[in-house]
């Protein structure tokens, strides 16, 4: 019996794994330039930590710059510390001086010999009308005056308060009241001490009307006890004359050095070179630097695995950008021309016993360095001070790959652009892949329709043509 056949047109097509393959084609794009976006994040976030770890490092080597008085580390000694002491930078030169102090900066405490059973008691009982009791703090320019207005009913605690609410008060005096008595039968005093050392900030000096004109002739206030601040004064051996500074803390007759005046006497200073510290300090700028020097080499590296019969190279965060070994060429290159023309036994940092190993970080010799500092302090002061000018603060190299728009800024800001770009495509063929699936979709169900169509006739056909056998 002939049958009519429609060839190419058979039903049973799985329309949506034919579909899905598609997309799944299209979506492989998209997983690859996902994976593009992971790798740019990760690499900003490794250019985030080199940033991070470079400050660090600009840090350390700003203490040697000449701009800070950097060198060699200084301290110093004293043969009584009880009478002075120095504190000293590296701008500070070698020297031993004899200081003789003949008089300590202190401040003044006064009160008022008026006696009070109660802190509730009149401050001044026979207060005529309203009275201005004045303290001044100070003198010339530095003086200030502390006002408070009492009456015959104004307390001793509220005098007290409004003295310590005066704005003149704050940071100049403060006013007190002490219990000279016993707890038993105590007896108030009315205290004020000044807050600045020396006469030109701390000198106190009362001024309260007088009897008749105030208090009715009475005798309130009119009595005071003062033990008034003094000036540091002392001597210097090779220094003609007296030295008078307001303050104990002496910081402007030696250059670097702050002498520390604690009482009257007489001590030995003796400022020298510390190779000690100097090594210490160094020793973390060698170790800042291999820190940076081991991260690089670890997010540099390219491992290489096969998957499927397929090689597979996987890059680390900084595998793909120059920068960071960039750097690191421009610090060595810094360490190799730095040098010291005024030395005689140091004039580079390799007689200073700093070297290269084979994987780029630096060997430091702590006791050579220290034996050779102390041979040659001004080769090694002249050495440092090259070095850190070039590499730190902010007309040092350093500041060229922190500070904004500089290297690792404009580098993670192509990132970022890349980035941007990358999910304007990602966002664009995830749109036009739900298009052409709807498309597809829409042409599968109307090509459904059709061989439905076309397996009707094919049937009504058949039995037509079986009518005819």
């Amino acid at each position: 019996m002939a049958t009519a056949q429609f060839s190419g047109l058979a039903s049973g097509i799985d329309s949506a794994s034919l579909i899905q393959a598609l997309v799944d084609s299209r979506n492989k794009t998209n997983e690859i330039r996902r994976a593009d976006i992971d790798f740019l994040e990760s690499e900003n976030e490794a250019l985030d930590e080199l940033n991070t770890k470079i400050l660090a490092l600009n840090d350390l080597l700003d203490k040697f710059r000449t701009a800070n008085g950097g060198g060699v580390s200084k301290k110093s000694s004293s043969s009584d510390s009880s009478v002075a002491t120095a504190a000293v930078s590296s701008a500070a030169n070698n020297a031993a001086f004899t200081v003789t102090a003949t008089s300590v900066a202190s401040t003044a405490t006064a009160s008022y010999n008026d006696a009070y059973a109660l802190t509730t008691t009149a401050f001044a009982a026979n207060a005529v009308g309203t009275q201005t009791i004045g303290v001044d703090i100070g003198t010339g320019a530095d003086l200030v005056s502390v006002d408070v207005d009492i009456t015959s009913a104004t307390t001793v605690q509220e005098y007290v308060d409004a003295f310590n609410a005066n704005s003149n008060a704050s940071g100049r005096a403060v006013a007190s009241i002490v219990n000279v008595g016993t707890t038993a039968t105590p007896s108030y005093r009315v205290v004020v001490a000044s807050l600045k050392e020396g006469t030109e900030l701390g000198t106190i000096a009362f001024d309260v009307p007088t009897s008749g004109a105030g208090f009715g002739g009475n005798s309130d206030l009119q009595t005071r006890t003062t033990d008034q601040a003094t000036n540091a004064v002392f001597s210097v051996s090779g220094i003609t004359g007296t030295i008078t500074r307001s303050t104990n803390a002496v910081s402007d007759v030696f250059s670097g050095v702050t002498l520390q005046m604690s009482k009257v006497g007489t001590a030995d200073i003796t400022v020298s070179d510390d190779a000690d510290t100097t090594g210490d300090l160094f020793q973390e700028i060698v170790d800042g630097y291999n820190d940076i020097v081991e991260f690089v080499a670890e997010n540099d590296q390219i491992s290489r695995t096969e998957e499927g019969g397929e090689i597979v190279n996987t890059f680390g965060s900084l595998a793909k950008t120059r920068l960071d070994n960039e750097f690191l060429a421009r610090v060595r290159l810094a360490i190799s021309e730095a040098d010291a023309p005024s030395g005689t036994s140091v004039t580079s940092f390799s007689e200073l016993g700093i070297s290269t190993n084979r994987d780029g970080t630096l060997a430091f010799d702590l006791d050579a360095f220290k034996t050779k500092l102390s041979g040659d302090p001004v080769g090694a002061t002249e050495l440092f001070r090259n070095f850190a000018d070039s590499a730190a603060g902010i007309s040092g190299f350093l500041y060229e790959y922190t500070k904004f728009d500089g290297f690792i800024d404009v580098s993670q800001e192509a990132n970022n652009t890349q980035i941007e770009s990358l999910n304007d495509k990602i966002e664009a063929l995830e749109r036009n892949t739900d298009t052409m699936r709807r498309g597809l979709e829409a042409q599968f169900a109307r090509l459904e329709t059709i061989t439905a169509r076309f397996q009707a006739t094919q049937a009504q056909l058949s039995g037509i043509l079986a009518g005819l056998g």
